[in-house]
Formats: structure tokens, C-alpha cells, sequence
């Protein structure tokens, strides 16, 4: 018999609570069953004895282990003669966070930087506060630990336009070794691929499991006359089943690719729960000369011989460089930080891939998309003895694809970019979604509440080279307050024409034979703010995007990589900061515009080439040397 006091609970708490408790079961099955997947003994080492280690000093201190920062982590301590030090503000890698369904579980806690936006009436309407919420992995592997591990790299255009900005060595042709380099392709038909490489670090596979909603989807997709194709190879338009960053179905973050393999090298040292105040530059020489960070209540002092790599993200970075003095003199003189070493546009430039989100399109069809389906117990044994099931798929993302919108620059360059989701904000009762976006409570209750639990899909529909450009400033010289961060979405008309019609993709989706065949149906429930709007119509879907779009968390562009001639540039096209010897920054921070695709696997790649660079300077110095004397 239920007990009366159990009747009274909201649905919602009940999930939440069944959520909280599959959690914690999966956590402690995975230790007893999956010592493989759990890797206790193959993990990073925190470095403990820090007086000891850092007394002499290190050649390199990469500031960030993120998705970048491993990757040159490794490749300097490649060289036995150089120590390298890496600095990581977050703590290791999560057991349940290594299954692809649970990537949720890193947002909104410690191992998440939770940003959030300034507030702004021009979009985030329906969010807590009207500020956009910002995830960011604060945690070993960054937010390649977080991220729903889809792998695109980006189009061929791309790169091109960064080399024709002045940015030498970094066309299609020059960052094409790097992402093959970094490689382990794992799918069949694309091992032999002349776009892929085998053998490297990152493993790729497709996931182990996809919903049954996807063979609809994708009959829909070809019905609109979309071609199937690797849109990582040779042409980018056209639409793919998604794959990522998976070793043997489970994630493969960039620490576990790039640091668990190398943890015994004598000359690498990872300091975990380290959050980097600043660098002190000497005034005088200009030469960054120690890092410092506060590590479980202790600051530390610890001077470098060659170089600082800062690594530490689109918003860590600039904030980083800002309290070390480098960045707008005048904002830095206006908090007080002297001397200022460099004045630089640092901050400035952020971009941001913005989607069409949360159009929702219920089916009558039982396809399984609710949150029941994907966290059943018998999704956790086939997880934990067959390595498949419900919870080795990701609910946001089982195909991917590119279009070009009507006013992109050439049909092969492609503007749009489209996850198609066989869940929706809808079908898991405002357990995850409401709460990880923050929506507000009148916001969901008028859209998704009344069609809960329904099986559903939507497409997320991305801007993927915005025209408006945002920036963040320092809130004080405290290093532990999150900059300001003003994104300036939409506020060039063209970003909103494009995203209108992105927004669109889904209900002509719907409208497919095979999509109509399972009765697909718009949500009638129309945006808040939005009901004097005749539904789907280019205002109605303005007004619907200022109330909710989705940020893909794919920032980039606040440390902007240019050549001399360039009054925006922070870094040269070496990645070195201007103004200041032995600094420089690796990550999304450095791309000029942002890429037709995810950060990610383009952020491995700046990884792969900027500890080249660093050891082909450092090697070329020690030849200048040994001739000059």
C-alpha cells in the first residue's frame, strides 16, 4: 500500500529523487563490476608534496587541464629534458560521469563553473534572473568531461579565412596533420579515410546506442533530399549519425586520452584543486616569471623557465591575463591592477553558437524518449555487462548536420547546424532540463508542463558563424568572482534572419512522410510572451528565441589570434601573447571567428599545434645558442 504522506509529493521531486538514487547506485555498481571503467590505479596523480616539487621551478606551467591544456601537457613532457607542471582548478574525472547519458551530472555542480550572463532584454527571457546560464567543466579533462563528446571539426573554409586574416600556418591544409595526428578512428569505412588518423590518443567511435526515433528521423532527413554523409571529410552539408570521443562506448575525455597514459613520466606533475590567481610579470623585462595559485587554502609562488601556457578557457584565460596585467589598460587601471603590462583587447571578440531550441513535436508513437526509458534498471546491467543499452547513447544529439541558410556565403559552406534529439525539455518532467537551464517556473508550466512525459523530438538548430560580438570584463580583482559577461546575442539583424530559419528545419521535418506516419505534432503551447504571435511565424519565433535559445557552451574568440597589424589581436599567430615574453595562450580563446562546428576537436587540435611550435621555438633557440657564442 503507498503511504498517504508519499501520495502528496509532486511527480517532479519523486523523479528527482529516483534520479539522486540511480545515481548512487550506479555509482557504487560501477565499482563493483566495471574496475575497467572506473581505472583506479591508471588515474592522474594530485600532486601532494608541493614545497619539495616546487622549489626549482618548472621549464613549462600550462595553466588549465581542460581540453587543450592535457593535450600540451603531454606532448612537452614528450621531451625528458623539460618539467612541466599542470595546474588544474577542478578535481578528477567522475565514475558516472565516463557514461555517455549521464554527461548531465557534471552541470550545475562543483565540477562546473555555472557562468551566467549579465542580463539583457534581448534574449534569455524565460531563464531565472534573464541571465543566460553558462556551462564551463571545472574538472580534470575540462569540458571535454562534460561535453556530449560529439565529434566536428569544422569546415575546410574556416581555417582558410584564419590564414588569409594574417594567421600563417593555420589553413585547412596546415591543422588538417593535427586533428589526424590526435586521432584513433575506431568506425568502420572511416579508418581508411585520408580525412582521419589511427593510433593517436583520442579514440573515436560511434555510440553504443541510438533511439528508435532516429531511423524516423533520418528517412525524414532523406526525404528532404539531405545527403548522408562523414561531414568531418570531404564535404561538410549533409547529416550523420553522431559520433564522438568514445573509447569502447564509454567517454574519452582529453584526460583520460592524454594524461592517464603518460602519469608515471618523471617529468610531469599535475596539480589538481589549484586555482591560478595570476602570473607575475616582470615589469622591467616584460617576462612572465611565476604562477600563482591557491591550492586547499595555501598559496603558492612558483616561477617558470621558459613559459606559461595558459589553457584555461574562452572565460578563465582573460580573466587570467587581466589580473596578471595584460588586457584594457583602462578597465584594469579603473580595478586598481598595476602595473599594466600589456594593453590588449583582451575580453573582447567573444562569439558564441547560439540555437533555435525547445520547439518541441510530440509523437504518437512509444519510441522511448521519456526518462524512464533512458534510466531503467535494465539500461544500468546492459551499461555494466554488455557495455550497451539506453545509457551508452546521449539524449541530446543521436544525429548531426549542416545546412546553408539563405544568406550563407556558398552552398558548401554551410551556416546551420543541426542536432537532431529524440528527447525534448518535455519528456523527463522537469527532472534535468528546467532545472540545468534554469527555466522559470511560470515559463515551463505554460509550455512543456502540460504535454510531460510525451514522446517527443526537436532539433536543435544552431547559428554557427555569428556576426554579433560580445565581451566580459573583471568584476574586481578577486579571483574567484566570475568576470561579467555581456554575450551580446542577436544584436546583428543577420544572426536573427539565420536563426529564424533554422528554426524552421524541424517543422519541415515534421511534415515528412515518415515523420507524419508516427503522428508528429507541433506543441501547441505557445512561448511566453509570445501569444499575441501567430504560431511559427518569423515574429512568433524572434520573440520565441528572446525567450530561450540554447547555447551549444562552444565559446570562443576573448584572446583573439592575429598578426601584428591586427589593433584586436592578444596572441600572434605563435599563439604568444603581445607585449610579454614566455606567455602564451592555447585554447578557444584564440580563434578569430569561431568555427562551423563544435570547439572541441578543434580545440585538440590547438593543442597538438601549439606544443610544435613551442618545441620547435625552444629548439631553434637552443641551435641560436649553441652558434652565438
Amino acid at each position: 500500500m503507498i503511504p498517504a504522506w508519499l501520495v502528496t509529493v509532486p511527480t517532479t521531486a519523486l523523479l528527482f529523487l529516483f534520479y539522486v538514487t540511480f545515481y548512487h547506485d550506479m555509482e557504487f555498481a560501477m565499482w563493483m563490476y566495471r574496475p575497467d571503467i572506473v581505472d583506479a590505479n591508471g588515474r592522474v596523480r594530485d600532486l601532494q608534496e608541493l614545497g619539495r616539487h616546487f622549489r626549482d621551478g618548472y621549464d613549462f606551467i600550462v595553466v588549465g587541464a581542460g581540453t587543450a591544456g592535457c593535450v600540451v601537457a603531454n606532448r612537452l613532457s614528450e621531451v625528458k629534458g623539460w618539467k612541466v607542471l599542470l595546474l588544474e582548478a577542478g578535481r578528477d574525472e567522475t565514475v558516472v560521469g565516463e557514461v555517455p547519458a549521464m554527461m548531465t551530472t557534471y552541470q550545475t555542480t562543483t565540477t562546473d563553473w555555472m557562468y551566467k550572463t549579465e542580463p539583457d532584454p534581448g534574449y534569455c527571457r524565460g531563464i531565472d534572473d534573464g541571465r543566460c546560464i553558462w556551462r564551463s567543466g571545472k574538472v580534470l579533462g575540462g569540458t571535454s568531461t562534460m561535453s556530449a563528446m560529439v565529434y566536428t571539426r569544422g569546415n575546410k573554409r574556416d581555417y582558410d579565412k584564419w590564414k588569409c586574416m594574417g594567421n600563417d600556418g593555420w589553413s585547412y591544409k596546415d591543422v588538417l596533420p593535427y586533428f589526424k595526428k590526435s586521432e584513433d578512428m575506431r568506425i568502420d569505412g572511416l579508418r581508411d579515410s585520408p580525412y582521419h588518423g589511427i593510433g593517436g590518443y583520442v579514440t573515436l567511435e560511434e555510440y553504443r546506442y541510438y533511439s528508435p526515433l532516429i531511423k524516423y528521423l533520418f528517412k525524414g532527413i532523406e526525404e528532404l533530399g539531405y545527403t548522408l554523409r562523414d561531414i568531418n571529410g570531404e564535404s561538410q552539408n549533409g547529416f550523420m549519425h553522431s559520433y564522438g570521443t568514445l573509447r569502447n562506448g564509454f567517454r574519452c575525455s582529453t584526460a583520460k586520452a592524454f594524461l592517464r597514459p603518460v602519469r608515471d613520466r618523471p617529468n610531469l606533475d599535475v596539480s589538481l584543486e589549484s586555482h591560478v590567481e595570476s602570473v607575475i610579470i616582470d615589469p622591467l623585462s616584460k617576462t612572465a616569471g611565476e604562477v600563482v595559485f591557491v591550492k586547499r587554502g595555501y598559496r603558492y609562488h612558483v616561477s617558470v623557465h621558459k613559459e606559461v601556457i595558459i589553457s584555461a578557457g574562452v572565460i578563465n584565460s582573460p580573466q587570467i591575463l587581466m589580473l596578471s596585467g595584460v588586457g584594457p589598460a583602462k578597465h584594469l587601471k579603473e580595478l586598481g591592477i598595476y602595473p599594466v603590462i600589456s594593453d590588449l583587447k583582451v575580453g573582447d571578440n567573444l562569439q558564441d553558437n547560439i540555437c533555435a531550441s525547445g520547439i518541441v513535436y510530440t509523437v504518437d508513437a512509444p519510441v522511448g524518449t521519456t526518462l524512464l526509458n533512458f534510466l531503467s534498471f535494465s539500461g544500468l546491467s546492459d551499461m555494466l555487462f554488455n557495455s550497451n543499452g539506453t545509457l551508452m547513447g546521449i539524449p541530446a544529439a543521436h544525429g548531426v548536420g549542416f545546412q546553408s541558410s539563405s544568406i550563407a556565403d556558398s552552398p558548401d559552406y554551410p551556416d546551420i547546424k543541426h542536432y537532431l534529439a529524440p528527447m525534448a525539455e518535455n519528456t523527463e518532467g522537469g527532472v534535468i532540463f528546467k532545472y540545468m537551464n534554469r527555466f522559470t517556473d511560470s515559463f515551463y508550466n505554460k509550455v512543456y508542463k502540460p504535454i510531460a512525459f510525451k514522446d517527443s523530438f526537436m532539433t536543435w538548430s544552431c547559428l554557427m558563424r555569428p556576426k554579433s560580438r560580445g565581451y566580459l570584463r573583471l568584476r574586481s580583482r578577486n579571483s574567484t568572482l566570475h568576470p561579467m559577461i555581456y554575450p551580446k546575442y542577436m544584436t546583428h539583424p543577420d544572426d536573427v534572419k539565420v536563426l529564424v530559419e533554422a528554426a524552421r528545419f524541424s517543422g519541415k521535418l515534421s511534415k515528412t512522410f515518415a515523420l507524419r506516419k508516427i503522428g508528429a505534432k507541433l506543441n501547441p503551447n505557445k512561448f511566453l510572451g509570445c501569444e499575441h504571435l501567430e504560431m511559427m511565424s518569423d515574429e512568433y519565433l524572434e520573440c520565441s528565441l528572446r525567450t530561450y535559445l540554447m547555447s551549444l557552451w562552444q565559446f570562443a574568440g576573448t584572446c583573439k589570434m592575429g598578426p601584428a597589424t591586427d589593433p584586436d589581436a592578444v596572441v600572434d599567430p605563435r599563439l604568444r601573447v603581445y607585449g610579454v615574453r614566455g606567455l602564451r595562450v592555447a585554447d578557444a580563446s584564440i580563434m578569430p571567428n569561431i568555427i562551423t562546428g563544435g570547439t572541441y576537436a578543434p580545440c585538440i587540435m590547438i593543442g597538438e599545434k601549439v606544443s610544435d611550435m613551442i618545441k620547435d621555438d625552444w629548439h631553434q633557440h637552443f641551435y641560436n645558442q649553441s652558434f652565438s657564442g
